[in-house]
């Protein structure tokens, strides 16, 4: 007597079989993956920053397979969520300004296709592999013609692609789809997690980003003027040699000085303003934690030591290592105050090598910019800063080839640079 028939297994459906449009999607949602090298490259064309680069892509690329083969059609849910992670990415890209970041974000953009599908199956066919050639063109012209906007618009473009793929290629009724299983849950919500995370610290930590506390990174964009800022001073003797080498080109600076460096060389400070410099706020102790106290008494602090060393209250406020909060930006804005951030940096606290910093300054510099360097360190005021007294000079010698005229942050930005009470 013959035994009950083995149902035969489901055949899987045929990638030939999907519509060019579903092909064509994944192929541009597996281009996403190049997204997080863009701006590692544009900002740091080092060997360490292209290893950087590297690793975001590869590790993008191994979540994306990962979640892919756990779930191979996942829900419109996910595929949704996978675009909306990386819209959220690419927006996040042109405002960070710490590498590390970029690894992250490259997690989040693979998860994010992953989710959607689009992971080891886009890449199958050649319709795929020349819609993911025609993707990174797109990416690489969006870039190339607007710069960090462009990065942002890219990824609005792949996120809208990712999250089509999730929708579009569902199977229909003729395969049942595949359950989406408790390790592809933990994925989306890690990522979610991690997505939101860096959010916060991009948005705590960008010298530009203006969505978590308003702070100006730069001037006019039609006068051929810049500011060259100077932080974490006074600093005896590097502060006042600085200052002369700025007299000697017949420029001004600003000068962010740091209230403990204030109160202990405040003779430095004077000669500054005697000299047509420019001070500012620069908080009290310098440390990596009191930016968190939601009152933020460190700014009052600071402008008292103005007040009763110099009879001054400074309108401009730099917060230590750009970090902030939207509650630091509101104590800043009730005082009065200005909160400026900065649009070029050297990395001049941690190299000798002067031609280095100079380059890095002129590399970046456009009418409008911000600049800082640091003519103290962390409200020490013995630093060696013998780098600076090297680096300026090629510095403004550039900056007047390239027509750009350095003058105070007031000047440049039209406001005034003391108030009439702390």
């Amino acid at each position: 007597m013959p035994g009950p028939e083995t149902p035969a297994p489901e055949a899987a459906p045929s990638e030939a079989s999907d519509p060019p449009l579903v092909r064509g999607l994944r192929g541009l949602a597996t281009a996403a993956l190049a997204l997080p090298a863009v701006p590692a490259v544009a900002a740091d064309r080092s060997p360490a920053g292209l290893v950087l680069s590297v690793l975001a892509v590869g590790a993008g690329a191994a979540a994306a397979a990962w979640v892919a083969r756990r779930s191979a059609r996942p829900g419109p849910l996910l595929g949704v969520l996978g675009g909306v992670l990386v819209v959220v990415v690419g927006w996040l890209l042109p405002q960070g300004d710490v590498a590390p970041t970029t690894v992250l974000l490259g997690v989040g953009v693979g998860v994010g296709i992953g989710l959607a599908g689009a992971g080891v199956g886009a890449v199958r066919g050649v319709e795929a592999a020349g819609g993911a050639v025609v993707g990174i063109a797109l990416l690489a012209a969006l870039v190339a013609v607007d710069g960090v906007h462009g990065t942002a618009w890219a990824g609005l473009i792949d996120g809208v692609a990712v999250a089509a793929v999730g929708v579009v290629a569902a199977r229909g009724a003729a395969v049942p789809p595949r359950r989406t299983s408790t390790s592809v849950r933990a994925v989306a919500a890690v990522a979610a997690v991690l997505v939101a995370g860096v959010t916060f610290w991009v948005g705590a930590n960008s010298p530009t980003a203006t969505w978590f506390g308003s702070q100006v990174s730069h001037g006019p964009r039609d006068v051929r003027e810049v500011a060259i800022t100077f932080d974490d001073g006074p600093d005896d003797p590097y502060t006042l040699r600085v200052a002369r080498i700025l007299d000697e080109h017949r420029a001004k600076g600003t000068f962010f000085m740091v209230g403990k460096a204030l109160d202990r060389r405040p003779d430095i400070a004077r000669a500054l303003r005697a000299d047509g410099h420019l001070l500012g706020n620069h908080s009290y102790q310098h440390d990596s934690w009191r930016w968190l106290d939601p009152r933020y008494p460190e700014l009052e602090r600071t402008q008292q030591a103005f007040r009763r060393h110099l009879g001054i209250c400074p309108t401009f406020y730099r917060a230590p290592h750009g970090q902030h909060t939207p509650l630091l930006a509101h104590v800043v804005g009730d005082k009065g105050m200005t909160m400026i951030g900065w649009e070029v940096s050297a990395g001049d606290w941690k190299t000798k090598d002067a031609r280095l910093v100079a380059r890095r300054i002129l590399d970046g510099v456009k009418p409008g910019s911000i600049i800082v360097l640091h003519d103290g360190l962390d409200g020490s005021v013995t630093a060696d800063r013998s780098v600076l007294v090297r680096a300026v000079p090629l510095i403004l010698d550039g900056l007047e080839r390239r027509h750009l005229r350095p003058v105070r942050l007031d000047a440049m930005l039209g406001e005034r640079g003391y108030g009439d009470h702390c």
